[in-house]
């Protein structure tokens, strides 16, 4: 079985996904789970959206989503984005936080009000020397 090339835009996609995660875990009281575009894209092709990072808690009845997050990356995000993905995720009623590259912020909170969308808060992350910033 060949296993698919990862193009290094989903590579940087996975890893601000999982360094944004692995913050999140430490300083919320949820438990934290990711839907990383390369396991999104090892199975089979479907039209189900899964939000990048997702807090939640674990209760006896029922575990509960608490907060979604979606990160997007320079070529990834666009206008049907904000019409696609974020109002699916906007519409389930929990807070929705987006993350997006240096300098986006602007574009992505456009795009949000274009749609008519309410997005929780927009972070911008960088790369300095090789270490991971949100903004």
């Amino acid at each position: 079985m060949t296993m698919p090339i990862i193009s290094k835009d989903l590579e940087l996609h996975d890893e601000v996904v999982n360094l944004i995660a692995q913050r999140w875990a430490t300083v919320t009281n949820c438990k934290v789970t990711i839907n990383t575009a390369s396991d999104k894209d090892r199975w089979l092709q479907s039209d189900r959206k899964y939000p990048d990072i997702v807090g939640w808690q674990c209760h006896p009845n029922r575990d509960t989503v608490e907060w979604i997050a979606e990160v997007e990356t320079e070529d990834s995000f666009s206008v049907f984005d904000a019409h696609g993905r974020w109002q699916d995720y906007t519409c389930l009623g929990v807070p929705f936080f987006l993350f997006v590259p240096k300098g986006c912020r602007e574009t992505a909170e456009l795009f949000a009000t274009r749609a008519g969308l309410t997005i929780n808060r927009v972070y911008e992350y960088v790369f300095t020397n090789k270490v991971f910033q949100l903004i």
